[in-house]
């Protein structure tokens, strides 16, 4: 198969709303919950931008969710990274080996921790082209329909891709690995003269001071990006982009949905004012200056800022400490009687967002809905 056949454009003369989700990553629950919430219609268009499996619960399930949703003829299914590289590993005979080792060695739940298990193999006591014959042999199905998805859409005044297009006028010459892992799109240029939606690389990992994973709708650049870091960050979320045509105006929108708990605020609370300080991923390597009991005082070894970083956030890697998630030093102002939801609580602290903003609380502040 070509790659330009896999590049397909339609075209819509009429209205049309358009809802685009990207990075489900075995999310099924969460994905149904988005869905109903932005009311999907059959009149609607639905992409899927890829990354549909790999690093969630649920991977199995969501694939055989999103194989039935493809049979519908106004959705359209399009492979991220993930879903070439699992299927390359089973169809592709040289990549044997490399299929035993990504099984073993793999820092993420995968699709094929659900295969073995249901087949009851034992990836310590069997040959890597023995395993791609087995699995092909069970689930031959599902694993083309990975190998065989569509990499680019082509709509209207759009183009929807997984992770990005060559800063080139003529973007449909850019190579598989540009379309599939282009990394950091958002600070590239786009040339192709149509607005681009992405996923891929999460939204908060470009945002300065905050760890929000709302999508960026760049209008000037013709960028959005939508990838929420579900089951990629502990602050995550799945968003869907929704496009409205009307009268040859675009009406640009996002919904999102999360696993966060709902929580009542019991008292007033005067919180920080000053921007928050942002540390994450990769830049989040930090030295200790001064261990305390709920957060130490740290020193970024990337720009020397001195951080004050919750104690269960601190981990000890090969080259030394660092925060292993987006953060941001940061304590939420709140009103008695607000609701917020709670990510995660940590100590006596827990980590909230209150609308769009995230920070910490005390947790005898809070009360669960």
């Amino acid at each position: 198969m070509s790659l330009n056949s896999r590049i397909i454009s339609l075209n819509e003369e009429k209205d049309f709303r358009l809802i685009s989700v990207s990075d489900i990553h075995g999310g099924l629950d969460l994905f149904k919950k988005l869905i109903e919430k932005v009311d999907f219609k059959s009149n609607d268009y639905l992409v899927i931008i890829g990354d549909f499996i790999e690093k969630g619960k649920f991977n199995k399930e969501t694939l055989s969710y999103i194989r039935e949703l493809s049979k519908k003829d106004n959705v359209i299914i399009l492979a991220g990274n993930c879903e070439a590289f699992i299927a390359s590993l089973i169809l592709q005979k040289y990549n044997s080996q490399k299929l035993i080792r990504y099984i073993k060695y793999k820092p993420h739940k995968s699709i094929f921790d659900e295969w073995l298990k249901e087949l009851n193999i034992d990836i310590d006591k069997i040959d890597g082209k023995d395993l791609q014959d087995i699995l092909l042999q069970n689930y031959k199905d599902d694993i083309e329909f990975l190998g065989s998805l569509n990499v680019v859409l082509e709509f209207d005044d759009f183009i929807f891709v997984h992770a990005g297009i060559s800063d080139k006028e003529n973007w449909k010459k850019s190579s598989l690995k540009t379309f599939l892992y282009c990394e950091q799109f958002y600070k590239k240029d786009n040339r192709s003269g149509k607005t681009v939606v992405v996923g891929h690389w999460p939204a908060s990992n470009y945002k300065d001071y905050t760890i929000n994973c709302d999508p960026i709708i760049d209008t000037e650049k013709k960028i959005i990006c939508i990838d929420g870091g579900y089951n990629v960050k502990e602050i995550a979320q799945i968003n869907a982009l929704i496009i409205e045509k009307r009268n040859d105006k675009y009406d640009i929108y996002n919904e999102s949905a999360d696993e966060f708990q709902k929580y009542i605020v019991k008292e007033d609370l005067l919180g920080t004012k000053e921007i928050p300080r942002k540390i994450g991923w990769p830049d989040n390597r930090i030295e200790i200056i001064e261990q305390k009991k709920e957060f130490s005082v740290c020193k970024r070894m990337d720009t020397g800022e001195i951080i004050n970083i919750k104690n269960e956030l601190i981990k000890l890697g090969y080259e030394g400490y660092y925060c292993n998630q987006d953060y941001q030093e940061y304590y939420l102002t709140v009103h008695r009687g607000q609701i917020i939801y709670v990510v995660s609580i940590y100590g006596d602290y827990a980590l909230a967002r209150l609308n769009s903003e995230y920070g910490w609380i005390k947790k005898d502040l809070i009360e669960k809905v």
